[in-house]
């Protein structure tokens, strides 16, 4: 179906391949010229899955099907232009049922949706699952709460659509990688998330490895004299918090200080070699999960590093369909519950 795309094949050489045109600007976001030199085995190809995911949105657009959605209307593009880059990537699966929300990572730099978007997303598919790719807003210092502002319109746009896109509405798990992991865990909390914007609650998260806890983030820039990492970290946090970030002024976007009770069902892998995320984040949100009874998984296998994706051959292989299979016993339950 990709005809000439093969292991060597560069970002940029995708980003002119007809067949994907309507994501040449969504491989990953604020592409630069290092990213588009860069092949596709350099992401790994296996591990991720990354060719069948583009045959699979070939597959889906090769009949002139639209999959790629603006989230806010013109009129409110044209009030402030910087919402034109929050995108809905639409690759759908079996009908009447419920979808997953997929937010990739990426520092709040960019996102990585070849690697934690598209893939996941052909992965859903072949489950049944409609998916989702959320592009929300990056590159800015301060920028929160513009990506939860961009979620909440998605969500909102895909309820009011919910017939076309034959879903059900308010049945949906969010899914995050990294920096979209952060994300996804501030949706589950009232004071910034889902309660905030009136919307419903998500059935469940599925994290992986999300940089969570902002106190074991700063302590890491603290802590650390390898200098692409401090600086590296850094800018996440001032992304995240803003310039002048403290410990304590960054624990307004740190799950394990607004979590309560009401808090969704978690599914979290994270690999105990990551060298971008430090482990210890996932294992502070672990113990607030256990702390207030929430429902949850939690794997950290011992070698898969950062940016896995679907983590084929590394110890976090087969996390995709486990915490799927999560989240529907969760939903059974609550089936059960409401009868």
């Amino acid at each position: 179906m990709l005809e000439n795309v093969t292991l060597e094949t560069t970002i940029g050489e995708l980003t002119k391949n007809e067949k994907l045109e309507q994501i040449s600007d969504y491989l990953f976001t604020h592409m630069t010229d290092d990213v588009l030199g860069n092949t596709i085995a350099h992401y790994n190809n296996e591990m991720c899955g990354i060719i069948p995911s583009l045959e699979r949105v070939c597959e889906v657009t090769g009949s002139g099907r639209n999959i790629v959605y603006n989230v806010y209307s013109k009129e409110q593009i044209a009030g402030l232009p910087e919402l034109n880059e929050a995108k809905l990537i639409h690759l759908p699966g079996d009908p009447d049922k419920p979808f997953v929300l997929v937010c990739p990572g990426g520092g709040y730099a960019r996102e990585w949706v070849l690697v934690e978007g598209y893939p996941v997303a052909e992965q859903l598919n072949r489950m049944g699952y409609t998916a989702f790719i959320l592009i929300y807003r990056t590159g800015q210092t301060g920028l929160l709460p513009k990506p939860m502002d961009d979620m909440a319109q998605a969500l909102r746009f895909i309820r009011n659509r919910s017939f076309e896109f034959q879903v059900k509405a308010d049945d949906y798990a969010v899914l995050g990688f990294s920096a979209g992991g952060h994300l996804v865990t501030q949706w589950g909390t009232r004071e910034n998330g889902y309660r905030k914007y009136g919307l419903k609650k998500p059935g469940a998260l599925l994290l992986g490895y999300p940089a969570i806890s902002t106190d074991v983030l700063y302590d890491s820039l603290q802590g650390n004299r390898n200098a692409v990492y401090t600086e590296s970290m850094r800018k996440f946090l001032e992304r995240t918090g803003g310039a002048g970030f403290t410990k304590e002024s960054l624990r307004i976007y740190s799950a394990e200080h607004s979590m309560d009770q009401e808090y969704p069902g978690v599914y979290l892998v994270h690999c105990q070699d990551d060298p971008v995320v430090p482990v210890k984040s996932s294992y502070v949100m672990k113990e607030c999960l256990n702390k207030y009874q929430i429902q949850n998984i939690t794997r950290f296998p011992e070698h898969g590093g950062h940016s896995f994706g679907i983590g084929n051959g590394t110890g976090a292989s087969g996390w995709l369909k486990e915490a799927i299979d999560f989240w529907e016993q969760i939903r059974q339950m609550e089936i059960k519950r409401q009868k």
